[in-house]
């Protein structure tokens, strides 16, 4: 826009200059004396060539003019991006959004559940009546009491229903219910088939099934 209002401005002044120039011209002439002996300046002819100059400067002006209104870029407006161009670029500058993480959480192991005591005989018996059963039994296996009685106070604090879940062990001397059926056992909450069983197992040089209670 401002150097189409410039080259307005221009071709005004040229005109203007032209305009003066040929008014200066014919006064000149006008005041030329015939019989000075000096050429007498042709006004015409000057004045034809001044107009040249100005058609010229105007057809300047015009073209320069037709050349700007023919482009539609301005100062300042960004030029025209073709469609298939501005598609390309919007295409290969396009964010794929990243996936989000997944979140995982562990599950912490569940405790086992305990195996749940069997049913004993819920025969009580006394420390006195416990260590009697145990003494008889080693007697009759050729064992030495104390050391069956020790042993099953180890195991059991001398409790024919004593059970520990984790074998499971049970009764008197903590058997297993595989052991004890595999000795001839039948009911293993009976503190005399416990006693017996032991004392034949230490008779036979088996008291290696109780490593810490036995030494």
């Amino acid at each position: 826009m401002r150097r189409l209002i410039t080259r307005g401005r221009l071709r005004t002044c040229g005109v203007a200059l032209v305009g003066l120039a040929l008014t200066g011209l014919m006064v000149l002439t006008a005041l030329q004396h015939p019989e000075s002996g000096q050429p007498r300046v042709d006004a015409f002819a000057v004045t034809h060539d001044l107009a040249s100059a100005s058609a010229a400067v105007a057809a300047s002006s015009a073209s320069a003019t037709d050349t700007s209104s023919a482009s539609p870029t301005t100062a300042g407006s960004p030029p025209s991006i073709p469609s298939s161009t501005a598609a390309s670029t919007f295409t290969s500058t396009a964010v794929v959004p990243s996936p989000l993480p997944v979140l995982i959480v562990p599950i912490p192991p569940q405790a086992p559940t305990p195996t749940p005591a069997p049913e004993s005989t819920g025969t009580t018996y006394s420390g006195g009546d416990i260590e009697s059963i145990i003494t008889a039994a080693a007697q009759a296996a050729g064992v030495a009491p104390s050391w069956l009685i020790s042993t099953a106070e180890c195991e059991s604090g001398l409790n024919p229903n004593a059970y520990n879940g984790s074998g499971p062990y049970e009764g008197l001397f903590q058997f297993l219910p595989s052991t004890f059926s595999g000795h001839g056992g039948t009911d293993i909450w009976d503190p005399t088939q416990q006693a017996q069983i032991a004392a034949t197992m230490f008779a036979s040089g088996e008291s290696g099934e109780w490593p810490v209670c036995s030494r």
